[in-house]
């Protein structure tokens, strides 16, 4: 169920890229907030993969990062960047799906954003 969630942000994350959309644009604005308030309902009712879930937020973060270097086109002035928040998917990827919560499922979500906002600024 949890990764469904990073296969739809992979799948959307592609399509921004192919179509050239803005990480503050109505498309992945259209995609990101159902899908957002869905897993902050289901972290609020508290359900068996609430600390998995809460996850797949820096993982969002990132992809949205990336889309919006891809966006500016400065994807080759960035690509350090890039490839940290790339490296940072796959091992959130990793972690999720062999049901590692790593320090992810001990933090708020608040805590949660600020350090994955922190690692994109």
């Amino acid at each position: 169920m949890v990764l469904d969630y990073l296969d739809k942000i992979d799948a959307a994350y592609v399509e921004g890229k192919q179509k050239r959309w803005s990480r503050y644009g109505k498309e992945w604005s259209g995609f990101s907030t159902p899908m957002n308030k869905e897993i902050q309902e289901k972290i609020k009712v508290d359900i068996p993969e609430t600390l998995l879930l809460k996850m797949v937020l820096p993982y969002w973060l990132n992809r949205s990062a990336m889309l919006e270097i891809h966006y500016t086109k400065k994807h080759k002035i960035k690509k350090s960047n890039l490839d940290g928040l790339k490296k940072q998917c796959i091992l959130i990827k990793k972690d999720i799906s062999k049901n590692k919560v790593a320090t992810f499922g001990k933090l708020s979500m608040l805590d949660i954003a600020r350090m994955s906002i922190k690692e994109v600024i």
